[in-house]
């Protein structure tokens, strides 16, 4: 029996940024291959000439950001299918389309394989550990790691710009109706990422970044809602002529605090 991603599994994913397609523009390339420390210095170039980024660290923050959008997919996977991808660095690549002015709003990612594990009737709790894994420690940990490396910027930064897109896909993403059948899962799931999962899960630390970044949310007068406001500051408000700072931006941020 075929473990292959349905084709109306792919639609629901498409809508988390899978690509179904290689642009092979400029700025796409395989993730094995970009995330080489030969390699990462000229695109994290490419990217700060076309965002106008002041310097490299700003430009890494931006990055990670959208790759948040990898966790959010796999994630969208795992708990909405019950399928395991083949999260490998060599199947992967990051696509994106040069006529698309702002690019780096919209990466893609195209899966070279699309096989995939699915939850076992049993013991689904150790699937969903070996699955985290996979997300986080041997992929999203290993494009951190060279991120943060080769620009200056720190991990603490970078592991926020994930965190804040789990939170979006459990908080407002399936708190909508549609998903009320699967509701139990996507409770016990979202408990699970930001209270229980171990920190090797994530890297080779002993932190879990879901937990650390999960703040209370308070409502701002200003904006008329309540928001969860960030630890660190994402750098965003460098890259507008305002300087206009994120709703979620911390007052106290510290630009480029490395860890």
């Amino acid at each position: 029996m075929s473990n292959l991603l349905l084709n109306t599994e792919i639609e629901q994913l498409k809508e988390f940024r899978l690509s179904d397609r290689q642009f092979r523009s400029s700025l796409s390339s395989p993730i094995s291959t970009l995330f080489k420390d030969e390699n990462i210095n000229l695109y994290l170039e490419k990217i700060q000439q076309k965002i106008s980024a002041p310097d490299k660290r700003v430009a890494a923050s931006m990055f990670m950001k959208r790759y948040g959008f990898f966790a959010v997919l796999n994630l969208y996977a795992m708990t909405i299918l019950n399928k395991r991808l083949n999260v490998s660095l060599s199947n992967i690549s990051l696509e994106t389309n040069d006529s698309e002015e702002l690019w780096y709003w919209n990466p893609k990612f195209y899966f070279a394989d699309l096989q995939t594990v699915p939850a076992p009737s049993q013991f689904r709790e150790k699937w969903r550990d070996d699955t985290v894994r996979t997300i986080f420690r041997e992929n999203i940990n290993e494009v951190l790691q060279t991120l943060s490396t080769n620009s200056g910027l720190s991990k603490k930064v970078l592991w926020e710009n994930i965190s804040i897109y789990v939170y979006w896909l459990y908080e407002s993403v399936l708190a909508k109706p549609k998903f009320d059948g699967q509701r139990e899962r996507i409770l016990d799931d979202f408990e699970y990422l930001i209270k229980k999962a171990e920190g090797e899960l994530f890297g080779p630390i002993t932190w879990n970044p879901l937990a650390r970044y999960f703040g209370v949310k308070v409502y701002r007068p200003e904006y008329d809602q309540n928001i969860r406001t960030r630890k660190t500051c994402c750098l965003y408000y460098k890259t507008t002529s305002t300087k206009e700072r994120c709703k979620t931006c911390p007052l106290n941020c510290k630009l480029g605090d490395k860890k």
